[in-house]
């Protein structure tokens, strides 16, 4: 049985579901499908059990202290004008959390490509995955570390995360830069994941609907532009990393170059050495120097590599 609405929550055009723990909100919006609901609707929760990125990644869900939210979406597109659809997801993450955060957001953060959110330093605060179901509708999950620091089940802190709240965190709520008491507490966190989750999937709508209403043309939808304007990873000295690999200095690697752009289809186009430019549509992408806006190198760790997509 889900969760009641919260009184007091911001009101949204999506109707949300609410658990406090659930395995995956993929998962559970998926089961709401087979059995009927209909878009848009959503799935919320606190923390997840099992949680997963691209290629079946696990993540690490901070207990009691993070947003899962996975938006189920009826799509008039067929699959090849839907290549937009994750990075809109980024862009409306982005819009939501400086809608709601405002100045309280300490450190700027971006989208690394495709849809990861960063700090400009190099941290993941957030990843988001989009499946298929059916043939009209998809699940776009999005997850946010809310409060920190970052542990594994056997107490190690997770290294390269980012998080709102705690210690550390990039969004304190005490003016001299360290959170109050009482802003740690679990109604404060679930106020944040409600406030936040409610403008969230507002601002998801309005993309997709853009997107819709051009039939998946970014450009005229101005996707386009809202994205690049707010990618960290254009500009950037990369490296492309085949999907599956840990990510390791063992691993294959694919092409560097420096990230020219965002092409109309969402590819990152390089110009590798030798001044050819290289579209990208699927890879792991490390930033190999400090770029227009990000700090670090992103680069070797196999472990950082499990976490390229803890947070969905």
């Amino acid at each position: 049985m889900s969760d009641p609405e919260p009184a007091g929550t911001p009101r949204s055009p999506v109707r949300i579901i609410r658990f406090r723990e659930v395995s995956s909100t993929q998962d559970i919006a998926s089961a709401a499908l087979a059995d009927g609901d209909r878009p848009p609707f959503a799935v919320l929760a606190g923390q997840q059990s099992a949680g997963r990125g691209r290629l079946g990644r696990r993540f690490v869900s901070p207990e009691g202290g993070a947003l899962a939210l996975t938006v189920a979406h009826r799509t008039a597109l067929p699959p090849a004008r839907r290549t937009w659809f994750p990075l809109a997801a980024g862009v409306a993450t982005l819009s939501a959390l400086r809608t709601v955060l405002g100045d309280r957001l300490h450190t700027e953060i971006g989208l690394k490509w495709p849809n990861d959110i960063h700090t400009a330093d190099g941290r993941k605060l957030g990843g988001i995955l989009v499946e298929g179901r059916g043939a009209d509708a998809v699940l776009i999950g999005i997850g946010l570390n809310l409060a920190g620091p970052i542990h594994e089940a056997d107490g190690r802190e997770v290294p390269g995360a980012a998080w709102l709240r705690g210690p550390g965190g990039i969004a304190p709520l005490g003016a001299d830069g360290a959170s109050r008491e009482d802003g740690d507490s679990p109604t404060s966190l679930d106020t944040l994941r409600e406030t936040i989750a409610a403008t969230l999937a507002t601002a998801l709508l309005a993309e997709l609907t853009a997107l819709e209403s051009s039939l998946g043309d970014a450009q005229v939808a101005g996707t386009r532009q809202r994205y690049t304007m707010s990618c960290l990873t254009v500009g950037q000295l990369v490296r492309i990393h085949p999907l599956g690999g840990s990510g390791g200095a063992e691993q294959v690697s694919g092409p560097i170059g420096i990230a020219q752009d965002i092409d109309v289809h969402g590819r990152l186009v390089l110009r590798d050495d030798r001044g050819q430019e290289v579209a990208v549509d699927v890879g792991d992408v490390r930033h190999l120097r400090p770029g227009r806006l990000s700090g670090v190198d992103e680069g070797t760790a196999a472990h950082r590599g499990e976490q390229e997509e803890h947070t969905t």
